[in-house]
């Protein structure tokens, strides 16, 4: 069976792509008062944003599909700027895209993002207890460590994700037998896109085809694929070939998997190739 398929929840971590090192503590000899606090992460106790172009188009409110780009940095007082060590960046890259407001994120992240407008650009310092806490993340994200984002928040929903609220199956050929209800064994091939508004036929990015290789096969009500599928599969029969869009709250949620960002609303064209 397709990994596409299989269900599974994650809680996505911003810092998952860390490379740099964070710096070590030190310390004089023994009869030299340490500074326990060089940094100065204790003095920040509240999250802070400064806005330093303000947007134009959609706000970023709780619920909605987003994609940013950023760099984050260690809190560090003695720099003018509080920029201290670079933790992580996807400037130049893919943007990140999340739904705010659902705890994908660390929190001052999300929490700094919120009532940013499409084109606006944002610096958000958060305390510790707003990211990585007392643990830390990793070797780069020291325990009880104040951050700093740059935050650019490039779209808001630009997909159309929010606007799917229904599944909906669109039949292109109604095929002939047996048809697929619960219980049966169902075979099937199937094209899947991230959902588009802007698209003809809504058919954004493919993630994922079987066409030309082995059916997936199935028994509904096994909750095997993701609810939007199995939905939409049902009543169908062999020979019939039909296109579902599918809402997140269906498909892969606020979570996503791999290539599925959270809030992705996901269009098929499936045909059941045999019901058993």
């Amino acid at each position: 069976m397709s990994s596409t398929f299989k269900r599974r929840s994650a809680l996505l971590a911003l810092s998952a792509s860390f490379v740099l090192a964070a710096c070590g503590g030190g310390g004089g000899d023994p009869g030299t008062p340490v500074n326990s606090d060089a940094n100065g992460w204790n003095g920040v106790t509240s999250l802070k944003t400064t806005d330093t172009t303000v947007g134009t188009g959609a706000s970023a409110d709780a619920g909605k599909p987003v994609q940013v780009t950023y760099t984050g940095w260690i809190y560090d007082v003695r720099n003018a700027d509080t920029k201290g060590t670079k933790i992580d960046s996807n400037v130049g890259g893919t943007p990140y895209s999340f739904v705010v407001g659902a705890n994908t994120v660390i929190k001052g992240f999300d929490q700094g993002t919120q009532g940013m407008k499409a084109g606006g650009k944002r610096t958000v310092t958060m305390p510790a207890s707003l990211a990585y806490g007392a643990t830390g993340s990793g070797a780069n994200v020291p325990p009880n460590a104040a951050l700093v984002f740059d935050i650019e928040l490039l779209a808001v929903d630009p997909n159309g994700w929010t606007g799917v609220t229904a599944l909906k199956a669109v039949d292109i050929n109604l095929g002939s037998g047996t048809a697929a209800d619960t219980g049966k064994t169902v075979s099937v091939t199937y094209t899947g896109w991230l959902y588009d508004a802007r698209v003809a036929g809504t058919k954004g990015t493919q993630f994922d085809s079987n066409v030309g290789g082995a059916a997936l096969s199935f028994t509904l009500g096994s909750n095997k694929v993701i609810a939007g599928f199995e939905q939409g599969v049902q009543g169908m029969r062999p020979g019939g070939k039909r296109t579902i869009t599918i809402p997140a709250s269906l498909a892969y949620g606020n979570s996503g998997q791999g290539s599925i960002p959270g809030g992705a609303a996901l269009v098929f064209d499936v045909q059941v190739t045999s019901v058993n």
